[in-house]
């Protein structure tokens, strides 16, 4: 009988995470009518293969989107919503950005269910549904497009990166790979019931056999309490040519965006981090 019980202990636990391992990546939710207030917010909405889409597009300061020089895409960490980053965005010195807000399937306003896939098809709906809405073909919105991602969101934008022209990408947080994640959480060989990956590290070799090459930065708290800062050395140390790594000290995984603001700022504007 005790014999059974040890054999039959790891079944239950291999059950329990291909059944409920989504529900240990992504963390979704909904909106409250305070949240979606603001003028400069335009709702883009769209459908995926997931149902019923919505994402966020803030006008410029300057109040045109005919004045946008710069296009950010930012994408949250796995409990975020797209406009959590509107107080980021309030404080942004540049006048002449625009950003698109991407919540994920399932997320916010968004119907459906978030994987790589399917989080990969909404970025591209987003971004033709904003050029359609700006009147602007495709490929000369690419031409003022950057990526910020935090933590899985620094995945989403690395994927969506790795097949579409970008100007820059600031990463936060990142990890190496849900893979390596899995090994954190739940151990070898259980790792390697993962059904679903994000390769940072992939995504990242194939940015660099891009002509032109974007310009990376890498930003992670030194006392990342979720995704070790270790991640995030050894993709800065993958193309040190073409990746400026910065750590920030006493940084952790979820105050990081507010202690590093202005560092994350001067990655954006493209200024020396020091």
């Amino acid at each position: 009988m005790k014999f059974l019980f040890i054999l039959l202990v790891p079944t239950f636990i291999a059950l329990y995470l291909l059944i409920f391992q989504h529900k240990m990546i992504y963390f979704p939710r909904s909106y409250t009518l305070s949240q979606i207030t603001d003028k400069r917010v335009v709702e883009l909405d769209f459908q995926s293969s997931q149902g019923k889409q919505t994402s966020f597009y803030v006008m410029p300061r300057s109040g045109s989107s005919q004045d946008m020089v710069h296009l950010w895409l930012l994408f949250g960490g796995n409990a975020a919503l797209a406009l959590d980053w509107m107080d980021f965005i309030s404080r942004y010195p540049d006048q002449q950005t625009g950003f698109l807000l991407v919540d994920y399937p399932g997320y916010g306003k968004c119907e459906g269910r978030a994987s790589p896939g399917s989080i990969l098809e909404s970025t591209k709906l987003a971004v033709q549904k904003l050029s359609e809405r700006m009147n602007m073909d495709l490929a000369a919105l690419e031409n003022h497009m950057s990526l910020l991602g935090h933590s899985l969101g620094a995945a989403a934008a690395l994927q969506y990166a790795a097949g579409h022209r970008v100007n820059t990408i600031v990463l936060i947080s990142p990890f190496t790979s849900l893979r390596d994640m899995a090994v954190r959480v739940v151990g070898k060989p259980l790792h390697m019931l993962l059904m679903e990956n994000f390769d940072n590290e992939a995504h990242l070799s194939e940015l660099v056999k891009r002509n032109p090459l974007p310009r990376i930065a890498i930003l992670h708290g030194d006392m990342d309490e979720i995704i070790p800062v270790k991640m995030g050395r050894k993709l800065g140390k993958m193309f040190p040519d073409i990746i400026t790594y910065q750590e920030i000290k006493n940084g952790d995984h979820n105050t990081i965006l507010l202690q590093a603001e202005g560092e994350i700022y001067q990655a954006m504007l493209g200024e020396t981090v020091i």
